[in-house]
């Protein structure tokens, strides 16, 4: 764990913290980072948020929202956590863990128990808020926004496919608007992810009809 320690630039008091965080559901229910997690996830969000209203003085609100979803966005944490290498120091059984995103946000929450606001916000500033990134364009928007515009009713979700064991879940949703033969298909390892795909497949279907 020092190793990591040094990796982080962070030393934590409670060791402790630190294994729970790296401690996967399929290793152990009980002492797993799913709490952590939950925190953790919290956390990022209030200072990335923080963090962009400060950056950016003149952006609406569509640019922050669309730009913190870019941060804050499963597939970016994940590439940060394999950065670090978290896997390596990580507690699973089974095979390859696929959601590292999990252990880098339950890292976070570790962190702010471990020592407070201060070195939290200097970690994600450090190795989250890092890298320029372009705003994520929130689909599930973009569709829902269509659709009342054009007088229809609101995009309907439904989950096509679930398949895997509990800690390694896939999903299949799919969305269509009544009155578009058009049907949007997304595959994730949530639910929500997974809608966010199928949204971004109908929404590409609809204007690649219309254009």
């Amino acid at each position: 764990m020092q190793k990591l320690e040094k990796l982080i630039k962070y030393s934590f008091k409670n060791k402790k913290l630190l294994e729970k965080a790296l401690t996967h559901p399929s290793f152990s229910q009980k002492d797993s980072y799913e709490r952590l997690e939950f925190l953790g996830d919290l956390i990022l969000d209030v200072i990335v948020g923080i963090y962009l209203y400060k950056k950016y003085k003149n952006e609406d609100v569509e640019f922050l929202t669309n730009l913190k979803s870019a941060y804050v966005n499963k597939r970016y944490l994940k590439k940060i956590a394999d950065k670090i290498g978290l896997i390596k120091f990580s507690k699973y059984k089974g095979g390859i863990i696929q959601r590292t995103d999990k252990f880098l946000e339950a890292l976070i929450g570790a962190i702010y128990l471990d020592s407070g606001w201060k070195n939290v916000e200097k970690f994600i500033k450090k190795f989250i808020l890092n890298e320029e990134l372009e705003p994520l364009k929130d689909y599930k928007n973009l569709i829902f926004d269509y659709a009342i515009k054009t007088g229809k009713n609101p995009p309907e979700y439904k989950i096509s496919k679930i398949e895997g064991p509990p800690h390694k879940r896939k999903f299949e949703v799919k969305v269509k608007i009544k009155g578009i033969r058009k049907i949007g298909k997304g595959i994730g390892q949530s639910i929500k992810e997974a809608e966010i795909e199928a949204a971004k497949s109908l929404y590409k279907k609809i204007f690649e009809m219309k254009n």
